[in-house]
């Protein structure tokens, strides 16, 4: 909430007003992010929404009182999501009809965990829903223009000089009592590309594990760093790729993650001399980490995964399915 009373309070946003029609409209919402939440921080809708109307989300929702000698601290309801929104059409200078295409939760719901006193349970987000038609309002709407019932969410009354009008942008449902607020937000550096736009843009790919499912690509363009992460019999998997120059034998650490490693030992992926190692995350995972150089094309590689059980997990018996030699780079 007090994120939200500094945007309103000492921002005064200066987004362009966009060009009319179509789903242009969702350029406008770069470097934002939404947020539809209680103003107590008990619970919070987030997401991001992409210039493609593509959008990502994080859910949870705070529930002390739900306790147990086995979780003293409560119980915490979340979920993340992915979906997509597109423009049904322009009702005025500043009204859009806006449609949710897709709504995919990223974990059934009902499922249940428990980590240093707490409980969480995977469920379904507040705030919007496939299929519904929700109303987006831009900066300079009248918040009296504003259906009543939804005021409440643009958090104007917890100001001690409210303003008159939007400051930012408003997207709400009617049919789930919601309104999502924008405000200025992290800076993704990532771009987020599909399989195809990678290759395109780097001449290189990844291969894909038979069986992967959740498939995501991103690229790190100052650093010249592709990335693809998937999930495979319930792990997750990451596995990211970068030019590099190196002597022989020498590896690069491009996983970005860091512990003291367990039982490293010399592998060979394809032709490319590796390492592999493991470390325990938490109480409950292991992180097990392949690095391997491929000298002919110059490009460093790494695969990690997440994993509650490192026995019958061959992570090198993966990385070969990652791995493609310079020839088929070339020809791609």
């Amino acid at each position: 909430m007090k994120k939200l009373i500094f945007v309103f309070a000492v921002l005064i946003l200066t987004l362009p007003i966009f060009s009319a029609g179509g789903e242009s409209i969702f350029a406008e919402f770069r470097n934002l992010e939404w947020s539809y939440c209680s103003g107590a921080s008990a619970w919070s809708t987030d997401m991001t929404i992409r210039e493609d109307g593509s959008f990502t989300g994080l859910f949870h929702d705070g529930e002390m009182g739900e306790a147990a000698d086995e979780y003293p601290y409560g119980t915490i309801y979340v979920n993340s999501f992915t979906g997509h929104l597109s423009v049904i059409e322009q009702i005025s200078e500043r009204v859009f009809r806006i449609h949710v295409d897709e709504l995919l939760l990223d974990e059934k719901t009902g499922i249940e965990s428990f980590s240093d006193g707490t409980r969480f349970v995977t469920a379904v987000p507040y705030g919007l829903t496939q299929g519904d038609e929700m109303v987006l309002y831009a900066p300079g709407m009248p918040i009296l223009d504003l259906p009543e019932d939804l005021r409440l969410w643009t958090h104007v009354q917890d100001l001690e000089n409210p303003p008159s009008e939007l400051e930012t942008w408003f997207l709400t449902s009617i049919a789930n009592d919601s309104g999502f607020l924008a405000y200025p937000g992290y800076v993704d550096p990532w771009l987020h590309l599909t399989a195809e736009q990678l290759s395109e843009k780097t001449g290189l790919s990844f291969g894909v594990p038979e069986d992967a499912e959740n498939i995501s690509y991103r690229y790190l363009e100052d650093e010249q760093l592709a990335e693809m992460r998937f999930t495979l019999d319930s792990d997750e998997f990451c596995a990211r790729m970068q030019p590099a120059s190196l002597k022989p034998r020498e590896l690069l650490n491009i996983s970005d993650i860091y512990y003291v490693w367990e039982n490293e030992e010399a592998v060979a992926v394809g032709s490319c001399s590796g390492t592999i190692a493991q470390a325990q995350a938490d109480k409950h995972d292991w992180v097990e980490l392949c690095l391997w150089y491929d000298p002919d094309a110059g490009i460093m590689y790494s695969l990690s995964v997440v994993t509650p059980e490192l026995n019958g997990l061959d992570l090198v018996a993966v990385a070969e399915y990652v791995y493609r030699p310079v020839a088929d780079h070339q020809t791609t």
